[in-house]
Formats: structure tokens, sequence, C-alpha cells
């Protein structure tokens, strides 16, 4: 209910002295009271109904109006049966601190005014304590329905309807979802009307929102179901949220310990299991990044269920980590899926960047090789100049694919053969002798380039290099050993 609500209405002849540019201000109750700082006792939002008992000099008027002003109450309504009127040092407290002022006629009781206001509140209760008890979505738009009398539905950013209470037109989505896009909720489209879903926690490509029919009478004869509808909708999705994340909790357990070496993709697919994906299929994974980790999360997290396929999303490095596991023809239209996804959330990322990378489809055993592509992937998406970058495995064409290829056992075998004495001795000495290698390979073997870049004299980097040659019977001098160590260190960057 609005402020204008409440003049319009004929019934109870309220009499508007000042504030008619903040009649739009939305209310969320009503408090009778005369006492002159009634501030411990508001929350925000309230037309204060007042007899003006407190008042007894000019004076009171301005500390009474300061006092409502700083509690931000929407209005104040002022009986007549004390004074006759509003007395004029109230008018012009209410004009300086622009605080709506109403005059209420001595034949409308406060019981009557705070009544019809409490009134429209009476379907927000019903919602929330629906949703308090454990209702589904489908439970609570079903109700608001009833109440304002049309159809209504929740939809993602992202793209996905998340529920409704009938088909909703392919048109009328898209026109949606564009217009959600565009700036702040409400906002009318194509004769209905988007409602915000009240969250400060998901950035804006990773929201919901309430689409409801019929403009008219959502917008004005039952704009607070509508507008209270969005308050209850993310209550519910706390809970989804909450479910996904004790889901990705074992998850991202499990892909760092396979990432640290320390569990099988067996062990991961057993956990993947536990959180209700099919242990039997073929996978694919996705990794993002779009602002911080928690943010990368959330948004891959509505991408991935815009897509309609089983998944699991965890936090996992500076962005998140998706795997999709389904039979392979519909994951082979992933990438096809999340492109058009990609596409429908861009307008609403603002100032952030998105880039995201596809694996190929994997066998369970391959699992550390498809977390590579879709990271190698990533870093080509992370290269392109767009706004919002996809890249696929497919595309990627160097060292990186045969890495990725690559079984969990050779890789570890590979690696230990070639840097297993080199770690033994940064260990023992508390060295950089593998960091030192690295940069070594990483400047093509120049030994200004590598020394600078270390901090180092020349001759000290010249006695590391002999070092390392030491303890592996490597010449580093080679170039096939130069590739051999540079293949080593990229199967091992994650460790190392």
């Amino acid at each position: 209910m609005r402020l204008a609500d409440l003049l319009a209405d004929e019934g109870l002849g309220l009499v508007l002295l000042h504030g008619r540019g903040r009649l739009d201000r939305q209310l969320t109750g009503v408090y009778i009271t005369d006492l002159m700082d009634p501030r411990r006792y508001l929350s925000g939002g309230e037309l204060v109904l007042s007899g003006l008992v407190w008042h007894t000099c000019p004076a009171d008027s301005e500390e009474f109006v300061r006092a409502l002003v700083d509690a931000r109450v929407a209005g104040l309504a002022a009986g007549t049966a004390r004074l006759g009127k509003a007395p004029p040092d109230l008018v012009e407290a209410c004009r300086r601190h622009d605080l709506p002022l109403f005059e209420v006629p001595v034949s409308v009781s406060f019981n009557t005014l705070a009544d019809r206001i409490q009134r429209r509140f009476a379907p927000r209760r019903e919602l929330v304590s629906a949703a308090a008890s454990g209702a589904d979505l489908d439970r609570v738009l079903r109700m608001a329905a009833e109440e304002l009398g049309t159809d209504c539905w929740v939809l993602s950013a992202a793209g996905w309807e998340v529920a409704g209470t009938a088909s909703l037109p392919a048109e009328l989505r898209a026109a949606a979802l564009r217009e959600h896009s565009t700036g702040p909720l409400p906002r009318g489209c194509r004769g209905h009307v988007l409602w915000p879903v009240e969250s400060a926690t998901e950035p804006p490509a990773a929201r919901w929102f309430v689409l409801a029919g019929d403009a008219d009478a959502a917008w004005d004869e039952q704009q607070v179901v509508a507008t209270d509808l969005g308050t209850v909708v993310a209550l519910v999705r706390a809970r989804v949220d909450e479910a996904r994340r004790i889901a990705g909790r074992s998850a991202e357990a499990a892909l760092h310990r396979l990432l640290a070496g320390t569990c099988t993709p067996t062990e991961v697919v057993a956990r993947l299991e536990t959180a209700g994906l099919p242990a039997d299929e073929p996978l694919r994974a996705v990794t993002l990044l779009a602002g911080d980790q928690a943010e990368s999360t959330t948004l891959l997290r509505e991408l991935a269920a815009a897509t309609g396929l089983p998944s699991v999303t965890a936090p996992l490095g500076d962005g998140a980590t998706a795997l999709f596991v389904d039979d392979r023809e519909h994951l082979t239209g992933l990438e096809a899926q999340l492109r058009g996804v990609v596409a429908t959330v861009e307008p609403a990322l603002g100032q952030r960047r998105l880039t995201l990378g596809l694996s190929d489809i994997a066998e369970t055993a391959a699992l550390r090789g498809a977390l590579d592509e879709a990271a190698y992937a990533r870093g080509l998406a992370e290269g392109r100049r767009g706004r919002a970058e996809v890249a696929a495995a497919a595309e990627l064409a160097s060292h990186e694919v045969l890495l990725a290829a690559v079984g969990d056992e050779l890789r570890r075998s590979y690696r230990d053969k070639l840097l297993a004495e080199i770690i033994a001795y940064d260990r023992a000495h508390g060295s950089e002798l593998l960091r030192t290698l690295r940069v070594f390979l990483e400047h093509s073997g120049s030994w200004s380039r590598c020394a600078q870049q270390l901090h180092l004299h020349v001759n000290t980097l010249r006695y590391r290099v002999q070092r390392i040659e030491q303890l592996t019977g490597r010449d580093l001098s080679d170039f096939p050993t130069r590739v051999d160590f540079y293949l080593a260190l990229r199967l091992g960057r994650s460790e190392s």
C-alpha cells in the first residue's frame, strides 16, 4: 500500500497538507502514538497516527517531526479531535523536513484507519506463514495468484522459469528477461509487472524476480501482495541456496583432494552421487569467473540450473567449478545451452566481466583432465575482449590438449620422475629450486631476464640451475629436456 492509496480512498476523507511528491512511498504498517519521541517503537515505513496530545508549543512540532524523520516513517496522519485542525507549526515542520502530512477528519477514528491499512497486509502474513512452514514455491505462487486474481511466475535472470501457475509464453519470458536487465524493479512489461525478489546477497545476474499478470491490478489495487510475494520468494530461495551449498561442500572437498593428488576420480564421483548425480554417466566440467569467488559460485549455480541438466557447483580456485553428469546426447548440447544463458545474463552483469571454460565430454577416470581442460578453456576466454566470453576445449590447439588427456596415474608418475628430487630438496633446505626452474623456462632459458625476475645475481642463478641438473641428472641446455620439465611443471601446477 502506498500513501496515494490512502488519499484516494474517499471513505477515509484524508486531507493532504504536505507531501504530494512523496505519495509513492510504500507502507510497512501503521503505528498510533502520542509520545513525543516514539522512535524506539518504529522500524521504518509506517504511517504514524497521532492525536497531537504532545503538542503544547511550536517547538514541540519540530521535536516530534524530527523524531519521525529519524525513524524513516512514511508519513504522519494528524487527528483533529483535540485541536480542531493540524496546527500551522506542525505543517511547517513537516514541510521543512519533507514529511508527508495528512489531516484526519474527526468523523474517522484511528481504529478505522489502522484497520483499513492492516487488512491490506493480511495476505503477507499468510504467505510468510506458508513459507515458514516449509511450503514449496508452487504453493506460495498459487496463494499469491488467488489474491492477485492473475497468474504469476518466478524467473531467474539467467533465463530459467523457477516456478509458475500457468504456461509462460516464450515471447513474454524473453521480454521479461530483457526488461529485468534494464533497471530497478518494479516495472511494467507487456501488460504484466516485474517485481523484485528482495535480496542483497546475489549479484544482479543471478537474481530471481516475480512476473505477475494484469499490470493494473498488481500495480494499483493489490501491489502489497506482489511486493510481499517477492520477500516471501526470497525466503524460499534461501532454502534452495542452502541445499545447493550443502551439496557443493562435499564436491568442493573432493575436488580439492583430487587436485592435490590425495583422492581418486572414483572417490570424487562417489561424493557426487551423494549430491544426487548419477555415478555411471559421462561428465563435463565448467569453470567460471565473474567477480569474486562467492559471486562466481552463485552465478554458476544459476547458469547450471538454467540448463536443466544434473549438476553440482562448488567454489574452486579464484572462481567456481560445476560438474555436469548426464548421457552423451544431453552433454553434447551443453555448450550451446551455456552460450545462450551467458548471452541472457550479459546485460545484467554491470561492471563485472564473465569468463567461462567448458571441457569436452569425459569419463569418470579422466575427471582431472576435464578440470584442466575447463581451466585452459577459461584462460582462452580471458584472453578475449568481450564482457562475457565462453570458450570450449575444442577451441584449444596446444600442448594443453595433450596434458588434459593424460590420466591421473601417468600424470603423477611423469611429474614425480622429473620433479620429486627438486621438491624434496626445497622442503629439506627451504630453497626455491622449483620456482627457479619454472621462471627459467618461462623466460626461455634467458639468464639475464630470469635473474632479473627472481632478483638474483646471474652467478647465483647459474648455481641454482647446476644444482637442479645435479639432482635430476638432466641437462637444461638441452631443448627436449626443457620441454620435459615444462610439461611436468604444467601437470603439477596445482600442487607446487
